[in-house]
């Protein structure tokens, strides 16, 4: 069987969780190359997970490593960049979300995938976990009927000091871009485009957000509540999807390994679907990617290039109602 050589571009938390996911996909899969800002947290990476080249200089890496594909684990407003290379040398790219720090970014990107015959997907790894299928599979069988409204929020208590990425505008720092955009892919994989957005935030001192609350509303009148906060710690709070004939609770952590669906039927008992699988689960988006370069293609169906563009989109109009801007990218 043939192995996948990796290159993983920035080697910290969520790259070590896809490397030791790897393991858990049936063909072999290797990381042949890692790419870091500091030696020393390159080579300590290379150690633990074996990788014979490392480098520390973007274009060493991008002219010498010989990769299958690139995961691109990096801060957000390094992605466009980093992603658009790799795609001129047509090397296959999964890039965590969000995937650009804008809109205008993600088009020049799908671009470059389209032109240069190269396969591109965003990071958004719950789309392909075991829960979320199994609650596409419920609303696709019409359980609940049709959608009435969606409510997901994330938060996470981040330190507040010097140097943290969370506050940092040069890093796309706010609770929008990275907690945000869970609840925001929620409610676009349900709900496909909203037709109006309302929002609003609190800004820090550095002019992110710290708190960010979005009510959406979809053409048929659905609509989505959604909240995203850097100074709360994450309350066991379901993500909760109602419809005509009753509601389904994804169970906290309902954006990560949740404990499983909860189906409330009006009238009947609740009925809880377990969830459970191997690992972090990141290896299921890995497996989509193989799946998509085996049949030479250049985008995901189920991550589509549309659905990662739609979401950013959203977030940009979301971050110029609440006065949030990112001056180095816009």
């Amino acid at each position: 069987m043939e192995i996948t050589n990796w290159g993983i571009i920035g080697p910290g938390n969520i790259a070590r969780d896809f490397a030791t996911d790897l393991r858990f996909i049936a063909q072999p899969q290797h990381i042949k190359a890692v790419l870091g800002h500091r030696p020393e947290t390159t080579s300590e990476f290379a150690r633990e997970f074996q990788v014979p080249d490392s480098y520390t200089d973007f274009d060493q890496f991008i002219n010498n490593a010989s990769v299958d594909a690139v995961y691109i684990a990096t801060p957000h407003p390094q992605h466009f960049e980093q992603a658009l290379s790799c795609l001129q040398k047509k090397i296959p790219v999964l890039c965590e979300k969000p995937m650009t720090i804008n809109a205008d970014q993600s088009r020049k990107l799908i671009a470059a995938a389209n032109k240069h015959h190269s396969f591109l997907m965003e990071g958004m790894w719950i789309r392909f976990l075991p829960a979320i299928q199994q609650l596409l599979s419920l609303i696709n069988e019409g359980i609940i009927g049709d959608i009435i409204s969606v409510k997901a929020s994330m938060y996470y208590k981040a330190p507040h000091e010097p140097g943290s990425r969370y506050f940092d505008p040069a890093l796309g720092g706010g609770s929008l871009l990275d907690l945000g955009i869970y609840p925001i892919f929620l409610a676009h994989l349900l709900l496909g485009r909203p037709i109006t957005i309302k929002a609003t935030g609190t800004l820090s001192a550095e002019g992110v957000d710290e708190n960010c609350s979005v009510l959406l509303q979809f053409k048929k009148g659905q609509q989505a509540i959604l909240e995203s906060s850097l100074l709360l710690s994450q309350p066991e709070i379901p993500a909760e999807i109602t419809g005509e004939k009753g509601t389904i609770r994804i169970l906290h952590p309902w954006f990560e390994k949740t404990k499983g669906l909860e189906l409330h039927l009006y009238g009947e008992n609740k009925v809880l679907y377990p969830c459970d699988w191997s690992g972090h689960g990141l290896y299921f988006e890995v497996q989509e990617v193989l799946n998509c370069i085996a049949d030479k293609k250049i985008e995901s169906e189920s991550l589509s290039h549309a659905f990662s563009l739609e979401m950013i989109e959203t977030m940009d109009e979301i971050r110029q109602q609440i006065n949030v801007t990112y001056d180095l990218y816009e």
